[in-house]
């Protein structure tokens, strides 16, 4: 028992201190609820106040994301099938009027689907920890990529796992993200009698996990990017979106 502690007090102390407890969820697991992070079991997102979510903001600095029509804390951001760009840039982070009572937070975002096949492979795979790059994301340029990944983070963050996911620190700490906009989540219609699921317009769907006063980790509501053209009149609202 001692030499099994000793290693884990050993292993923590040679984990980046940047890095918290997004270190300890390997590329080859997901972030999701019973998922184990520093021996405790990550907890799912809460169906009601207060919970933390996350927040997406344009290149402008405006708040995008709405509720979700479900009322389950879900966000969703709609996409104009008018634009042509192959992808779209996004600022997200977490949302202000949900962690003022937190005085300290780290927390980590995991965009979904992604496949490594496609994207190419790094080094940090083959260990299975992740390894920071604050400054140099090792992902491909935005005009090469074929993932929606995340690609840059504020000051203390960092890109892992090839671009699926990123980390960032405080109230205040952001991801930015790049929406690779003619890829669809979900199969085709015809698809649809194998895996049960029809394509619903979801291009991409970031969840995030976080951690205040280094407690377990909580996961956050998910954000839904949507082709534009399922958009009902009551997910139009645009109430509570505001200024980055």
């Amino acid at each position: 028992m001692f030499r099994r502690t000793g290693f884990l007090l050993c292993l923590a102390n040679l984990l980046p201190a940047s890095l918290g407890f997004a270190a300890w969820l390997k590329c080859n697991r997901h972030l999701e609820e019973d998922e184990i992070i520093m021996n405790n079991k990550v907890k799912k997102a809460p169906t009601e106040e207060p919970m933390v979510k996350l927040a997406v903001f344009d290149t402008s600095g405006t708040r995008v994301d709405v509720p979700s029509e479900d009322n389950d804390g879900d966000t969703i951001v709609w996409i104009d099938p008018s634009d042509s760009s192959p992808s779209l840039s996004f600022v997200i982070g977490l949302d202000p009027d949900t962690v003022k009572k937190l005085a300290d937070v780290q927390y980590v975002v995991e965009s979904t689907p992604f496949d490594d096949s496609k994207q190419g492979s790094i080094s940090e795979v083959k260990q299975g920890y992740p390894s920071p790059t604050p400054m140099t994301p090792t992902v491909p340029s935005p005009k090469s990529m074929t993932e929606s990944s995340f690609i840059g983070a504020s000051p203390g963050g960092g890109i892992l796992c090839n671009g699926r996911r990123g980390h960032a620190r405080g109230k205040k700490g952001s991801l930015k993200y790049e929406l690779v906009t003619k890829k669809r989540s979900r199969p085709k219609e015809e698809d649809a009698t194998i895996t049960g699921e029809v394509d619903d317009g979801t291009l991409s769907e970031v969840v995030a996990g976080y951690s205040a006063y280094h407690g377990a980790v909580t996961l956050t509501p998910r954000i839904l990017f949507k082709r534009k053209e399922k958009q009902t009149e009551s997910s139009s609202n645009t109430a509570g979106q505001g200024e980055l």
